[in-house]
């Protein structure tokens, strides 16, 4: 039997119609470090977002913020910092 890893649902705002309790807030930050590596992009972060939650064991990561630049040591940034939630039944 296969086993199938709980979808992640990702949310910037809330969750007004789901009962969550709080895990903690999580951050990522995805980066072009060269010239040559792909432009980071709102997929890649959200990537990076569903793999700290379910690390964290949430069920879901609401009121994301996602922030974009270019910093001193990269050729651009995208970061999303959320809350990460367990759904209550």
């Amino acid at each position: 039997m296969a086993w199938r890893a709980a979808k992640v649902v990702l949310s910037e705002g809330s969750l007004p119609d789901r009962q969550h309790k709080v895990v903690g807030p999580v951050e990522v930050s995805v980066k072009k470090l060269t010239l040559f590596h792909k432009d980071p992009t709102k997929e890649l972060a959200n990537e990076a977002l569903v793999e700290r939650a379910r690390a964290m064991n949430a069920d879901a990561v609401i009121n994301i913020i996602y922030t974009t630049g270019i910093g001193l040591t990269t050729w651009g940034y995208i970061d999303a910092k959320g809350l990460a939630v367990k759904l209550l039944p």
